[in-house]
């Protein structure tokens, strides 16, 4: 029952989440969130409790984003906190299944993605139509949501 491990493992050790690429380029880029900004910092700040995971894809979006400064910083804090997986990794099959359910590629990878590493949260501003598929095996959150569960933890 992966939605049950899904509410006890909010703001405990190994919660692990998938930055979409919104997120570092509303962090690091022209046109800043300051939810984002804060979420970033608090991953790093939190990286023994929560992991976070990024594929090639989201990297080489954030680079089409952002200035070659900014690019740089984001990936600092990238080697920093994680190691870059690349698309070959996940299932063909996988990506199919979303693509099947009436996901466009870029989000069906990145579902499929999320699901491949066993990610509990997908943190995103733009793949809310998402949570429109009720069965999916993890969560899409804004970095607003995503940051009020770390910081206040289902007891």
């Amino acid at each position: 029952m992966k939605s049950a491990k899904l509410e006890k493992n909010f703001g405990r050790k190994d919660l692990l989440v998938i930055l979409d690429s919104n997120e570092y380029i509303f962090a690091l880029g022209a046109i800043r969130k300051v939810t984002c900004e804060r979420l970033i910092e608090e991953v790093a700040q939190r990286a023994e409790d929560i992991t976070a995971r990024i594929t090639r894809l989201i990297v080489d979006e954030v680079r089409n984003n952002l200035t070659p400064e900014a690019f740089k910083e984001f990936m600092i804090f990238i080697k920093k906190l994680t190691t870059i997986d690349e698309e070959f990794l996940v299932p063909f099959e996988l990506g199919a299944k979303y693509e099947s359910l009436g996901f466009k590629p870029a989000d069906a990878f990145i579902a499929a993605y999320t699901e491949y590493v066993g990610a509990d949260i997908l943190v995103s501003e733009n793949r809310h139509f998402l949570t429109r598929h009720s069965n999916l095996p993890f969560k899409i959150l804004t970095a607003e949501k995503c940051l009020h569960l770390i910081k206040h933890p289902l007891r």
